[in-house]
């Protein structure tokens, strides 16, 4: 079975994480997240897959090709970002002579024991396709299922208001090959795109029947937003952490409870994830669920906790660092601080494309722009967006 991964999207709720790199190679662990999306292909036999490209492609088959993974990969150029049902569109030439396909977007987490349940699912027989799904809190950024008996009867995407919670589209399906040609029967969404799910309505009213393969959220998650990647980074360093035989191809992994002391005073607590040439100063603290990628400079005294510091960073001595995302290159001076709790029992608030959300988090700090300076001795509040341009 051929595969298609869409991984042409801008990440503008990602900004300023995504000002150099496209969503999709920001890092679960020490592998970015379409790495990790091809890996779970690749373990369940899939060896034949289209990517769809746009925003920043060639940094995308730069970083895939560097895995050398035994997989054949055809880059499919996506020109015009006219949403999922035109993602799929653009590979029509790719999966010409197929009876069915899987597609995946390229921006969630998923692990190879989900990809294989969707394959078994399908290879019972009792049905046209299989999309995967998850349940949340609140569903009104998502494409919500309504089904009978795990079939599916529509997808109402993206609710307008906060919805209920629910089982929504998770962004993994089996499809039968008519559906790339249902694409001329859709007209663009209330935002001006083409949806996926556009498609998989007019499926089920032929009377195709996609079963809706509900799993666990807790390994799920779509990179949407920085808060998004602080809880993947989180829960995948649980999960690696349960595979008794894994080990980072490079730089240092620790295990929950996992405790180690340097020469020279720094602590590392698992589960925590160091990469290359990480330098940490005297007394320097690297607390749980806190990633730190190559090269990055930590000084004395500085602590980091349930964070994630991406390459080339340098933090300046006593400085404080908690649930907060760094951007590459970054430069914080000495003493800066994130605070991470809003007043009372109220959740943070912070800035993601243009719009102030609620993160429904009690707990989340900074996000710092890639190359930024921030001065000794700042102070940032919770959710705030630290943005300075290279």
């Amino acid at each position: 079975m051929k595969a298609v991964v869409f991984a042409a999207g801008l990440g503008k709720r990602l900004r300023p994480l995504t000002s150099f790199r496209p969503k999709h190679l920001l890092p679960l662990v020490d592998k970015p997240v379409l790495i990790r999306v091809l890996e779970a292909l690749l373990n369940n036999g899939i060896v034949n897959v289209g990517m769809t490209v746009a925003y920043m492609d060639e940094s995308i088959k730069r970083v895939v090709e560097q895995e050398r993974l035994p997989m054949n990969i055809t880059y499919i150029p996506q020109k015009v970002l006219l949403g999922t049902a035109h993602a799929l569109y653009v590979c029509k030439d790719f999966l010409e002579g197929e009876d069915s396909f899987l597609t995946i977007y390229g921006d969630i987490t998923i692990t190879e024991d989900v990809v294989g349940r969707l394959l078994s699912s399908f290879s019972k027989g009792s049905c046209d396709g299989v999309m995967l799904a998850v349940k949340v809190k609140d569903a009104s950024s998502f494409g919500m299922l309504k089904e009978k008996d795990g079939i599916l009867e529509c997808v109402i995407e993206k609710p307008e208001g906060k919805a209920a919670e629910a089982y929504v589209n998770a962004g993994a399906y089996i499809l039968p090959s008519e559906s790339v040609n249902y694409f001329s029967k859709i007209k663009p969404s209330a935002r001006g795109e083409y949806e996926l799910t556009d498609i998989l309505n007019l499926l089920v009213e032929d009377g195709y029947k996609i079963h809706v393969l509900k799993v666990s959220d807790s390994l799920w998650f779509d990179i949407g937003r920085a808060w998004d990647l602080l809880d993947a980074n989180a829960a995948f360093l649980e999960y690696l952490s349960s595979k008794h035989n894994y080990s980072p191809r490079n730089g240092k992994f620790l295990r929950p409870g996992a405790y180690v002391e340097t020469e020279n005073g720094a602590k590392l607590f698992g589960p925590c994830f160091l990469g290359e040439n990480v330098k940490l100063g005297k007394g320097s603290s690297v607390l749980p669920y806190t990633v730190v990628l190559d090269g990055a400079l930590v000084g004395d005294g500085v602590m980091l906790g349930n964070s994630l510091i991406l390459e080339n960073v340098t933090i300046g001595d006593g400085s404080v660092i908690f649930y907060s995302v760094v951007g590459e290159g970054a430069l914080l001076g000495a003493g800066c601080t994130t605070r991470y709790r809003a007043v009372g029992q109220e959740t943070v608030k912070a800035m993601a494309s243009g719009k102030l959300v609620d993160t429904g988090r009690r707990e989340f700090g900074a996000v710092i722009s890639p190359y930024s300076r921030v001065p000794a001795g700042t102070v940032l509040e919770p959710g705030e967006v630290y943005w300075q341009e290279g």
